[in-house]
């Protein structure tokens, strides 16, 4: 279906297919891992939002940089796991390690109105991509509306993928 529709809207549309995105809320946020893992020939870079990676067994067929934004206190997919999900470091360690990336993240925390935002930055990885997550304490299963650095979530997430395209770090 998603090639089918790629290839739709790029014959219909001006679009990069160097420069295809995934990314998505909860269940569409595990659909963009398995995009990812499943037809890396087709996305660039993908993006979770409280969401969880259900396959790690999985090798792309290019360097993936990932965005993941998880809440602590994530009732429905938890953030250290459970016997039916893996825990939101379960992928970060799977994209930090396929991508070659530093292993020790450069780390910054700040607080939004009262949200405390863990951000973890692994860097250096090849194709020069990054893996970035930001670690929302006390937050729900929600798509999360905070203020990082002067960027809102969606700026967050659009800033970080645009700066990528399948051959790495635009």
């Amino acid at each position: 279906f998603i090639e089918v529709l790629i290839d739709e809207l790029s014959t219909n549309y001006n679009i990069d297919l160097e420069r295809v995105y995934a990314c998505g809320y909860s269940n569409g946020a595990m659909f963009s891992y398995g995009l990812a893992c499943h037809k890396s020939n087709l996305i660039a870079a993908i993006g979770s939002i409280s969401g969880v990676m259900l396959d790690t067994d999985c090798t792309t067929s290019h360097p993936m940089a990932l965005i993941n934004i998880h809440g602590t206190n994530d009732e429905v997919l938890p953030y250290d796991g459970s016997a039916d999900y893996n825990a939101v470091e379960t992928a970060i360690n799977h994209w930090t390690t396929f991508n070659n990336t530093d292993t020790t993240p450069i780390t910054n925390t700040v607080n939004d109105n009262g949200t405390t935002i863990e951000h973890y930055a692994y860097m250096n990885g090849d194709s020069s991509v990054s893996v970035e997550h930001y670690k929302i304490i006390e937050g729900n299963h929600v798509w999360f509306d905070f203020n990082y650095q002067g960027a809102n979530t969606n700026q967050l997430i659009w800033n970080f993928l645009s700066k990528y395209d399948v051959n790495g770090l635009r």
